[in-house]
């Protein structure tokens, strides 16, 4: 009965008792520009740590956990509408103990709200609102509510909370302990009975059945561009798989899409996060450093399967919108854009409408630029594209008519500055990659380089956010992206002491987050945790399994001993891996190069 209340279009189970108001909102000058946002709140906001547990268990109050970042349009939309309002805020305040999380300085706390939303409600994303019992497990989660919905589901829980408290308990254990159980569950396979080609057909299999084989990229509503299986196979196809016409058609239609339609912004540069839309027309408009740097690997990868078609510029351009936009004045780079301006308009600083283009650009370039493409209505629109080799008309022309447009004052996209370790190690690949394409880049790698040995080690530790590690959770994955891309650098630039620094942190990483045979994401988790798992899946980026044992088995000056732990775990294998091998791709497509 309870399983089918956690799965109700209304609200799964509902809760709380008042009490007296305790707490001040703490999120005053928090260097997070997210949490900073709602500093204002009447909302008595506290932050994630065990007192947010004692005053819970204390005062038998329910924790609410609401989950965003900067860059999120809908998180704009419930900061203004909810969380600003006096009377949702009092019911907070009254009835739970409320906690504000910015998803990017807590990655593996977002990741298990949003798997236990996504099984639930069937999806999930952001803004994230889960209420967990005063021992951490989660009972129910939604995203964005209207404001009335919003406080109807506040009045509702403590009701549910004060006269079935024993019931939901125990339902909310024993749920969330099957989710973890599943996902950490003993279902390791015998390698040696399993073909690695079997694997390699499953997941190009597995991806193609996804293809969007008419628009490019994968899925049939909204289009993100799943750089980590678009990247592996890019390499499955360099590593001899160049026979399945199907699949390098595919590969080169998304590669096009996505530079010559609206995920790419094509006055300024960049790539938007996702569109909306099944053919890359309507974009979400925020910007993230780990899209963009990804972005610059994989044009580059396909730059080297087929050079002289476009690729490397598209990557040069994504490098040149990085450095004018995304570069932190202190060194490094900034996390994202908001996709809402400075005047909560969503999008503003990248729609034209005819008056104020026509005006701009005078008749006869106006004239020309709508004959490239004519937006539909007197609706504010975005433009044709005008750079890289993708783009229609006079590539003279565009240039020009580009200089002129991105000369005009538009509204501006606030930015969240912080800088991470993992994305700005990603960023380092890209220019090691970059540079290795182009020898101009190899400054700009160096000054990255620097930047990542500088801001991010704190009395020798890594820390996930640069100047501030003590609001945040250093990964798995921060550890060997900054392994594997200072380990590159290392290469490069044949730098003995980057490749002994990364050696040093594989280590590390592996003495820290492998644990009784199993690989954690942290250390510390205030919620109820699994024991770990044999493999991890790819997500917005490749796994980090992935990256340590690409660094440990391909970068010299590891030891042997960490190669031998690396082989062996190379081979291993799930029943998800076999299930679902598109999450996989990572993995699956760096044994077959390392094993063929």
């Amino acid at each position: 009965m309870l399983i089918a209340l956690f799965r109700s279009a209304l609200f799964v189970v509902l809760f709380g008792a008042p009490t007296l108001l305790w707490a001040a909102n703490q999120l005053e000058h928090h260097p997070s520009p997210y949490l900073a946002m709602h500093a204002q709140d009447p909302v008595d906001w506290q932050l994630w740590d065990e007192a947010v547990f004692k005053t819970a268990r204390e005062q038998n109050k329910l924790i609410f956990i609401s989950v965003g970042y900067f860059s999120c349009h809908w998180c704009h939309v419930m900061q203004r509408e909810s969380y600003a309002d006096k009377e949702v805020a009092s019911l907070l305040n009254q009835h739970f103990v409320s906690v504000k999380i910015d998803r990017e300085l807590r990655p593996e706390l977002d990741r298990k709200l949003i798997e236990f939303v996504s099984r639930v409600r069937g999806s999930a994303g952001w803004p994230l609102n889960v209420f967990l019992t005063p021992e951490g497990y989660p009972i129910t989660g939604f995203t964005y509510l209207p404001r009335d919905l919003f406080s109807q589901v506040l009045l509702q829980i403590p009701q549910q909370w004060v006269t079935r408290r024993k019931e939901i308990n125990q339902a909310a254990r024993e749920f969330y302990q099957t989710m973890l159980e599943e996902e950490t569950g003993s279902n390791l396979l015998d390698s040696s009975a399993t073909d690695l080609d079997n694997l390699v057909e499953g997941f190009i299999a597995q991806s193609m059945q996804t293809a969007d084989e008419l628009q490019g990229g994968f899925g049939e509503v909204s289009k993100f561009p799943q750089i980590p299986q678009l990247r592996a196979l890019l390499s499955l196809v360099k590593q001899g798989y160049g026979d399945r016409q199907d699949l390098i058609d595919f590969i080169r239609l998304t590669l096009r899409a996505m530079a010559s339609r609206n995920l790419m912004d094509h006055v300024n540069g960049g790539f938007f996060r996702y569109t909306t839309d099944p053919d890359w027309q309507t974009p979400h408009f925020e910007k993230m450093l780990y899209d963009n740097a990804q972005m610059v690997l994989l044009y580059l990868d396909a730059e080297q399967l087929w050079p002289g078609e476009g690729y490397a510029k598209i990557a040069e351009l994504t490098l040149e919108y990085l450095e004018t936009h995304m570069k932190h004045p202190q060194g490094g780079y900034v996390s994202s854009l908001s996709a809402v301006d400075i005047n909560d308009e969503e999008g503003g600083g990248y729609l034209w409408d005819h008056d104020e283009l026509s005006q701009l650009l005078g008749k006869k370039d106006f004239d020309y630029l709508m004959s490239l493409s004519q937006p539909a209505g007197s609706e504010k629109f975005l433009l044709p594209p005008l750079i890289g080799n993708f783009a229609p008309g006079h590539m003279k022309r565009n240039r020009v008519i580009r200089e002129k447009i991105k000369g005009a004052e538009k509204p501006v996209m606030p930015i969240d500055d912080k800088r991470l370790a993992s994305w700005n190690a990603l960023m380092l690949q890209a220019l090691v990659a970059a540079a290795k394409h182009n020898p101009e880049y190899v400054g700009a790698t160096r000054k990255q380089y620097e930047f990542l040995t500088r801001a991010f080690f704190e009395n020798g530790q890594l820390k996930r956010f640069a100047g501030n590690g003590k609001f945040s959770e250093t990964t798995f994955e921060d550890y060997v992206y900054v392994a594997q891309a200072i380990g590159q650098y290392g290469e490069l630039m044949k730098d003995v002491k980057a490749l002994e620094l990364s050696s040093k942190l594989l280590e590390s990483s592996y003495e820290n987050y492998y644990v009784n045979n199993r690989w954690i994401s942290n250390r510390q988790s205030l919620m109820p945790s699994g024991s770990g798992r044999w493999v991890i899946p790819d997500a917005v980026i490749s796994s980090p399994l992935t990256q340590w044992l690409s660094a440990t088995l391909t970068l010299s000056n590891v030891k042997p001993e960490m190669r031998r732990e690396a082989e062996e775990k190379l081979l291993r294998v799930t029943q998800n891996m076999l299930d679902t091998p598109y999450y996989y791709g990572s993995l699956i497509s760096l044994r077959h190069r390392l094993k063929k």
